[in-house]
């Protein structure tokens, strides 16, 4: 059979499926054809040598920032999906209301990574974030959200509030503006999401609002409110919120995620729903650089290979409403494809508070298919630093 592109003996990693085996996946077009054995190409077939190295569907990353050149963070979305396998990713907020439809226009519409958003609570989204995009109140538009869902609703998928008291103010300000959110969500008949920072209100208090489907982002933060009290231990609030269908996100970050407060959780038996990155200029070149690196530190701290695979592509996929068409490699999909090496040796993994740990494993983009097109550039070598033996 004749095949546009064929990625040949590599293992394939689909949780999906629960596929975890050496096998060849045929493109034809943007879709994946078949994913089977001993496939063999035909003349004009392009063919990528996956052999020592792994196939897992497109990586989903639910916390970037890519309104890019309008908001000062901001990355480049297609240069983030060639270099680190990621295919679909959520810009977390960076716009609001009143700028959504230029990002839309701008960076969603021209992209060819798959790019959703969620919208700010902020007017403005975070444009003003060094002020505190919600400190004014008269910022904060829950009709502008509903209205700009609506408008845009294969790409407006949910709303952001980043809930910290410098970002939203105290008391009752902070918790009038987390409500306002709450109400956008539920009005929009999306979901939200929510940043935890050092929050006006508990933890447990705010997840009292939260259903099943809205998410808790930057889950293993640092500081006074965290998920963990003040013993260490993991808030009843937290697990039973997971348990009823909150997502918690791990959004690394700059500033978002420590060891001491992931192995707690861990050691608890809590893991993240889904992994993600929370990218943007001031961490891409160091401690998160791109998912794959982000991956490898729930590879150190024991997770097994198809549990991170699965946090990275089929949870998240059923996050965006996307099961059966994105974070699977099933025949009749777009093909949206990572090959990812899984490099061997001693190599330091650091977390927000440059507090380093020794790896063994660091998984590296080798090369990404979108849409049935392998990309131009891949993976590099910025993020790996091998530890002394």
């Amino acid at each position: 059979m004749t095949y546009d592109l064929l990625i040949q003996g590599g293992t394939v990693v689909d949780p999906s499926q629960s596929i975890h085996e050496p096998r060849d996946v045929a493109i034809e077009g943007d879709r994946i054809v078949a994913v089977e054995p001993n496939l063999q190409p035909a003349a004009g077939t392009k063919v990528v040598d996956a052999r020592g190295q792994l196939v897992v569907p497109g990586l989903i990353d639910l916390h970037v920032h890519v309104y890019y050149r309008h908001m000062g963070l901001c990355l480049d979305a297609d240069s983030l999906c060639a270099a680190g396998g990621v295919t679909t990713m959520l810009d977390a907020g960076s716009a609001g209301s009143y700028n959504f439809g230029g990002f839309h226009h701008d960076n969603i519409l021209r992209a060819q990574t798959q790019v959703f958003g969620l919208v700010n609570l902020s007017c403005m989204g975070l444009i003003v974030a060094h002020y505190g995009e919600l400190m004014d109140r008269r910022y904060a538009d829950p009709e502008g959200v509903v209205a700009t869902i609506e408008k845009y609703p294969e790409a407006a998928v949910g709303v952001k509030i980043r809930a910290g008291r410098h970002i939203i103010g105290e008391g009752q300000m902070g918790r009038d503006n987390f409500s306002d959110a709450v109400r956008a969500a539920r009005e929009s008949g999306t979901w939200l999401m929510v940043h935890i920072g050092e929050s006006p209100m508990p933890i447990p208090e705010m997840l009292e609002q939260m259903e099943p489907g809205d998410c808790i982002t930057h889950c293993f933060k640092s500081g006074s409110e965290r998920i963990l009290n003040a013993d260490g231990q993991l808030f009843d609030a937290v697990r039973e919120a997971a348990e009823r269908g909150v997502i918690f996100d791990v959004g690394h970050g700059r500033g978002s995620f420590q060891w001491e407060t992931v192995e707690a959780a861990i050691e608890q038996g809590f893991e993240p729903t889904t992994i993600s990155t929370d990218l943007h200029q001031m961490n891409i070149n160091g401690p998160v650089y791109d998912m794959p690196t982000t991956m490898s530190k729930f590879l150190l701290l024991g997770c097994s290979l198809d549990r991170v695979v699965e946090m990275s592509t089929t949870v998240p996929a059923r996050v965006l409403g996307q099961q059966g068409e994105l974070g699977t490699l099933a025949v009749g999909t777009v093909a949206d494809i990572a090959v990812l090496d899984q490099q061997q040796g001693s190599f330091l993994l650091s977390d927000s508070h440059d507090e380093l740990r020794t790896g063994n494993v660091l998984l590296v983009a080798a090369a990404t298919v979108r849409r049935g097109e392998l990309l131009p550039g891949g993976g590099g070598t910025q993020m790996r630093h091998r530890a002394d033996d």
